[in-house]
């Protein structure tokens, strides 16, 4: 019972942390957007096992930091979903983009 119990607390706490880890982080409010400080590169080459993530703002330390567009690996059943700015009555907000799980079929219709 005791190794019943302790695989449980384990499972609890990884599925916890994954959770938390697919968490959008918002920034703080700015009266107004920031621009891009370079142009957006639209990536059109395709690779089998690589996905390419536009350039945009990521939150650290509750400031706006600029990432270039890139190239990551391919999640099984994952999306990247971009960051995006959205009004607020105290201002502009940047929410990070993040990788959403979508059903297993659908990814295999997007991406095989």
């Amino acid at each position: 019972m005791k190794n019943f119990t302790q695989t449980v607390a384990i499972g609890i706490i990884v599925l916890g942390s994954i959770t938390i880890s697919n968490a959008q982080t918002q920034g703080p409010a700015l009266a107004e957007k920031l621009e891009m400080p370079e142009k957006l590169v639209k990536q059109t080459l395709q690779k089998r096992s690589l996905i390419w993530i536009d350039g945009q703002w990521k939150v650290e330390d509750n400031k706006y930091v600029w990432v270039s567009g890139h190239w990551e690996n391919q999640r099984i059943g994952y999306v990247f979903i971009d960051g995006k700015w959205k009004k607020t009555a105290k201002g502009w907000v940047w929410t990070d983009g993040y990788w959403k799980k979508i059903d297993l079929n659908k990814w295999m219709t997007l991406f095989a």
